[in-house]
């Protein structure tokens, strides 16, 4: 390596320092150019990744009227990879001539999976119109999504807007108009039934008055509850014509004269008084205490609610009975 020509040692070395700077750049740089390009094909690839053109099968591009059905297949394959859909697209109408029919998944000969999309034709145009499939965008479960391209097709009328008037080849007729049907059979028949219901709810209203009133006159505790009722309850517990009128009853079911030791006779007469058993022991043990006791007895007598007794005595018998 020459030296400066003035020979100053400093200006030697900062000289050298830069020439081995450059040859080291100039060594990185094919692979700095290496990384940058792998990147950028990396990028690429993914953006074809994500959006990848699918391979479809078109329907016919002609020959259509109102009704009919089309059907356009999508392999279900993303470079030669097997995909699975994220959710099928949606059925319904999606334009003034086509709706979308439930789609479906289809296996050919090769094992191949197919996605079938069906559309049906819901208008009929007035000339021969051109009608087109929209494009369509389906996600994939990968992240990806398959582009479906649109697709024109043509849709025919119905018939000539001026037709030859041979045959049945006659211009288009209005629309017919169905006469109303007669309102007077209807009314007839709504009185009648409504007639019918509100005798039967009349009957259904007598016969129920008419049971209450017997079960009131025949059942033993219903009238003992009719007697006490409208009474008040601190002034019963005192009576002792309420005291009787209890008596009387529990007899009445029981069929003959019932006493705290006979309990079980009345049990047996009337099983539905079980779950009263221990209402009907306090009851004959007070009324024991007040009417055989009493001369005797200087505490306090018990307290027992006769209204509530009679009251559970006549619930008991209207349940045995229904």
């Amino acid at each position: 390596m020459t030296p400066p020509r003035d020979g100053n040692p400093r200006e030697a070395a900062l000289s050298n320092a830069g020439k081995r700077s450059g040859l080291a750049a100039c060594a990185y740089a094919p692979g700095l150019a290496f990384a940058f390009a792998l990147a950028l094909a990396m990028l690429c690839d993914c953006h074809t990744a994500a959006a990848a053109e699918a391979s479809v099968q078109q329907p016919r591009a002609y020959g259509y009227t109102i009704a009919d059905v089309l059907e356009q297949k999508v392999l279900l394959e993303d470079h030669g990879r097997r995909v699975d859909l994220v959710a099928p697209p949606s059925a319904g109408r999606i334009s003034l001539w086509l709706e979308r029919r439930p789609s479906s998944i289809a296996a050919d000969s090769a094992g191949h999976r197919w996605l079938v999309l069906r559309y049906q034709i819901i208008n009929a145009p007035e000339q021969l119109t051109s009608v087109t499939i929209p494009a369509l965008k389906i996600p994939l479960a990968s992240g990806s999504t398959l582009d479906i391209p649109d697709w024109p097709i043509t849709v025919a009328p119905l018939t000539l807007s001026e037709p030859l008037n041979l045959g049945q080849l006659t211009s288009l007729q209005g629309d017919r108009i169905v006469a109303a049907p007669p309102l007077a059979p209807i009314r007839r028949a709504i009185a009648s039934w409504a007639s019918a219901t509100f005798v039967i709810l009349i009957a259904w209203g007598l016969w129920w008055f008419w049971r209450e009133r017997r079960e009131r006159a025949a059942l033993p505790f219903a009238r003992t509850w009719r007697a006490l009722r409208g009474r008040d309850a601190a002034s019963m517990e005192g009576d002792a014509q309420t005291w009787r009128l209890l008596h009387d009853a529990l007899n009445a079911t029981a069929g003959r004269v019932v006493r705290a030791r006979s309990m079980p006779e009345l049990l047996h007469r009337a099983p539905h008084l079980q779950t009263l058993e221990p209402q009907i022991e306090t009851f004959f043990r007070c009324s024991s205490a007040r009417f055989f006791e009493g001369a005797h007895h200087t505490q306090q007598p018990e307290h027992f609610s006769l209204r509530e007794f009679a009251r559970a005595l006549y619930r008991a018998e209207r349940r045995n009975r229904r």
